[in-house]
């Protein structure tokens, strides 16, 4: 039982890190020998929007919800107010004092801190006052970049049938190790292995079609016979390719998002965006409420934009 309980918290990890660092980690691959294997692919924004979100729900009473969610949407791609207060004041018809009050608290006790500052003077000095590390802007990364993508496994079409084929570097990685390296290698092996079969036999038609699918941690958990939480640790971080493309694994397990199944809020801004290519993220956030009475922000749209432009691609 010891043993166990030794071995398990590297189990855990083997399973959370990116493939590049889990290499770099359990075995002796320098950067160097990983980078031949590196896929550009794009990126949206790394702010968490659906933690600013469940933040602000939890800091702001019901007559200050409705405030703070309208200035979250009226961000700029810097994370400043992209809207005159007086104006943003007389569109929910309330007094505008109260309006920068709700403001200044999202400012002051969401994270990133900052958000809704009116210029970057008063962002610069807000960092200043709250003691915190100094950065250009409320949101001082672009909103979309490049980044590298080391995948666990690849999908080939070979007789008209997918085929999975897990990085060698484990393979390799466990034959030129012993003890605890080993094991986690051979253990995050197999439980890719699992998981990608899993996925062609649920989502290969989608995939080979290039359109979204979508599974849940318990169906896939149930098939594994492995817990949740390990399921949510292995797809978490993880990527494959197939025709050149990359695919997050993470986007292929649906979750709720304030009530709506993940996968209906995805179909939709997809059948939005295939009609009207050039709607803006403000455009699709309206046209989700009058279709289908849901209310998301323009910056929850613009995360889930991101993770359907594979699908919107000719």
């Amino acid at each position: 039982m010891k043993g166990k309980q030794t071995l398990r918290p590297y189990l855990s990890e083997g399973l959370e890190l990116p493939f590049t660092e889990f290499l770099v980690r359990y075995g002796d691959f320098g950067p160097e020998e990983l980078v031949e294997e590196n896929i550009s692919s794009r990126q949206g924004e790394t702010i968490d929007w659906d933690m600013v979100e469940a933040q602000v729900d939890m800091l702001f009473d019901d007559e200050e919800l409705n405030i703070a969610n309208e200035l979250l949407g009226s961000l700029d791609h810097l994370g400043y107010l992209g809207i005159d207060l007086s104006d943003l004041a007389k569109q929910l018809k309330v007094n505008e004092e109260y309006v920068d009050q709700v403001r200044k608290k999202l400012m002051r006790e969401v994270e990133p801190f900052g958000l809704g500052s009116v210029s970057q003077r008063e962002f610069k000095q807000l960092l200043k006052e709250l003691n915190l590390d100094s950065r250009d802007h409320p949101i001082d990364l672009p909103e979309e970049r490049l980044r590298v993508t080391t995948p666990d496994f690849a999908l080939e079409l070979v007789d008209g049938k997918l085929e999975v084929n897990v990085s060698e570097k484990y393979e390799y990685l466990i034959q030129n190790t012993q003890g605890i390296p080993r094991m986690v290698a051979e253990y995050r092996k197999d439980l890719i292995m699992r998981l990608a079969n899993f996925l062609v036999q649920h989502c290969g038609e989608k995939i080979l079609e290039h359109k979204p699918c979508f599974v849940t941690l318990d169906h896939a958990a149930q098939e594994l016979g492995v817990s949740k939480s390990t399921v949510s640790r292995l797809v978490r971080s993880k990527a494959f390719t197939f025709g050149g493309r990359v695919y997050p694994v993470e986007h292929f397990f649906g979750r709720s998002v304030k009530g709506v199944p993940q996968e209906e809020l995805m179909l939709e801004i997809i059948d939005i965006l295939k009609s009207m290519p050039t709607a803006t993220d403000a455009q699709v956030s309206q046209l989700l409420r009058l279709r289908r009475g849901w209310k998301f922000s323009r910056r929850t749209v613009n995360k889930y934009r991101h993770m359907v432009a594979e699908y919107l691609q000719d």
